[in-house]
């Protein structure tokens, strides 16, 4: 199909142009504050026109479905409803349904069985898990290229490095995974991780509580933005910065193994259509987080937060990898490693398994018409 392949190559262009605008990974949030430009306006405008000139195709669609999990970020989904509300799917000839699950796990059961084709999960938790069970599922993309966990606290507080967190008490969401890596990054930083205390608290009150004075761990991505739209004036310490054995994929998407090897094109139109949609997301986060508000009831009221998550969130999609959806064997291993190390899994996460880069769209040194 013509169009598909100039959508192709709208996409190794755009791709191209994101890369050139990615910021380090061990930058600063602060440093970050331009990723929306990552994406070309004009790029944009072409990859909109190929896909509109394609979707009056009548050929019959492939039904997919993907199912997302309900503990991933929601701005995090953000391309994903933007492929399918801009027609990037339809332009492959793809009819997506995305459905939310009732948890990580079951988001991941639907796509082990088949009855979802592809699925979100995280790499610290649900896809661990589904690795250690050898659940038939294989991770295909990631959606952030690094961890954004760390560690809020009101900037009075003059907290600058992990260290500083001795002697004190910081709220986590009650997991064994959340305090190995607080105090990972404590130990890193040269201290003393068993001077500093955990409380568990709900992580829906982190801008009250660290408004409060409390010591907070969470995401910058959307705990630590939330701070700035409610005025409070606060730092955060990101874990990769001290502890790079910390900075895990924490959004992927992964497929189920017997549909990729029985459809691998399908599968690789499905991963271009997606990255077709982050392209538009880093563009486009306004009309990205109403669609966003719109699909999930979590966030509806929450439009404005979305919307500087989203923006933030432009040039960490594909940041420093070589491809948008690159997944990195050192790096995976690495943080598995680490978790076996700790114990925090009921058994060995296996290494250099569960993964694979062979369906990412790939640039092309030339555009086919």
């Amino acid at each position: 199909m013509n169009c598909k392949r100039t959508i192709s190559a709208f996409l190794a262009l755009a791709a191209g142009l994101s890369m050139a605008a990615c910021t380090n990974a061990g930058q600063s949030a602060s440093s970050s504050s331009a990723a929306s430009s990552a994406v070309s306006s004009a790029a944009v405008s072409n990859i909109e026109a190929a896909s509109s000139s394609s979707s009056a195709s009548s050929a019959p669609q492939i039904k997919l479905t993907l199912a997302v999990s309900p503990d991933t970020s929601a701005p995090l989904l953000g391309g994903l409803y933007a492929a399918r509300k801009q027609g990037y799917f339809a332009s492959y000839g793809l009819d997506v349904t995305i459905t939310t699950a009732k948890s990580a796990a079951q988001a991941v059961d639907l796509a082990s069985a088949g009855t979802a084709q592809f699925t979100t999960t995280e790499q610290s938790t649900s896809f661990a898990d589904a690795l250690i069970a050898k659940k038939d599922v294989t991770a295909v993309a990631a959606l952030q290229q690094h961890n954004d966990a760390g560690v809020l606290s009101l900037t009075d507080k003059k907290i600058t490095r992990p260290k500083q967190l001795e002697n004190t008490a910081c709220q986590t969401d009650g997991t064994p995974l959340a305090e190995a890596m607080l105090k990972e990054a404590v130990t890193a930083d040269g201290g003393n991780a068993a001077l500093v205390k955990t409380q568990i608290a709900s992580t829906s009150g982190t801008t009250a509580a660290v408004k409060g004075g409390a010591l907070t761990c969470g995401s910058y991505s959307w705990s630590g933005l939330s701070c700035k739209e409610s005025g409070v004036s606060a730092s955060f310490l990101f874990y990769r910065d001290t502890a790079p054995v910390l900075d895990e994929y924490p959004c992927l998407l992964a497929a189920n193994n017997t549909f990729l090897k029985q459809h691998p094109q399908t599968a690789k139109d499905f991963l271009s259509a997606a990255n077709l949609g982050y392209l538009y997301a880093a563009a486009h986060p306004d009309i990205t987080a109403k669609e966003v508000c719109a699909q999930v009831p979590a966030v509806k009221n929450q439009q404005a937060l979305v919307q500087r998550s989203l923006t933030w969130l432009a040039g960490k999609y594909t940041d420093d990898a070589i491809l948008w959806g690159s997944l990195d064997t050192q790096r995976w291993n690495r943080f598995y490693t680490w978790m076996n190390q700790k114990k925090l899994s009921k058994s060995s996460v296996p290494l250099s398994t569960g993964f694979s880069s062979d369906y990412l769209p790939q640039p092309t040194s030339s555009a086919v018409s």
